[in-house]
């Protein structure tokens, strides 16, 4: 049975379609919250000798984007820290010395889960706790990809920069036929991020549900701030 159970970790922490929140989940349950202090290499040290095999680069910056979430407030005021956090959380590896730009479904996806991982507050606005450089970033990111609207989910973190004499919107003149095109893409748009967002939320719940636990389950999917065997 422990051999089974082995195998079944070494595969799952290899798949790299593994999502961020079950790779912490299954950090704590096999070595505790103390792994959020360990140096690198004694992680990877330690993932070896109990899963029998090393975790993939890109997993392992998904675990730590995670834990960097909990342990200090980098990704709430640095943008310098939000990008390769946001990249690991999408599936890419985490590089601070590259710019790998955040699309705005990735944006949405991040910002997801930070917040299941790390619920805020819910006396104060949520979308506080990212900087203005973040907000703007993420409106400056929606903009460029011709979101000037953008999906319910995403619009209390986005902030456009706007000389104040600009106008809101599009001046399309009297033709309805650019207004309903315009209006169709801003509409598509919407619904390509919200549909990724929705995706990977049920894949999160999917993967939580499978995970071989020891110390609980986690049947009922997040909050995770607490420990798995208080689920």
């Amino acid at each position: 049975m422990a051999l089974l159970r082995k195998d079944q970790l070494a595969k799952i922490i290899q798949d790299e379609d593994m999502l961020a929140t079950p790779l912490l989940v299954l950090c704590i349950d096999t070595f505790g919250i103390e792994f959020f202090n360990w140096e690198p290499a004694t992680f990877n040290l330690e993932c070896a000798t109990h899963f029998g095999v090393q975790m993939p680069d890109v997993n392992r910056d998904k675990v730590w984007a995670l834990v960097t979430v909990l342990a200090t407030d980098l990704v709430y005021k640095s943008l310098e820290s939000f990008i390769p956090i946001a990249n690991a959380l999408n599936d890419s590896e985490a590089d601070f010395n590259v710019y790998d730009p955040v699309t705005g479904d990735e944006a949405a996806w991040a910002i997801a889960e930070i917040n299941l991982i790390d619920p805020p507050d819910k006396q104060n606005d949520p979308a506080k706790r990212f900087s203005h450089d973040i907000r703007r970033y993420i409106g400056e990111t929606l903009r460029m990809e011709g979101v000037t609207t953008p999906p319910a989910a995403l619009a209390p973190y986005v902030e456009y920069d706007r000389d104040p004499e600009e106008q809101v919107g599009i001046s399309a003149g009297p033709d309805p036929d650019f207004v309903a095109m315009h209006e169709r893409r801003q509409a598509n748009e919407r619904t390509e991020i919200e549909r990724y967002v929705t995706e990977r939320m049920g894949l999160l719940q999917r993967q939580l549900k499978s995970l071989p636990l020891v110390s609980g389950s986690l049947a009922n999917a997040p909050p995770l701030v607490r420990s798995p065997a208080t689920s």
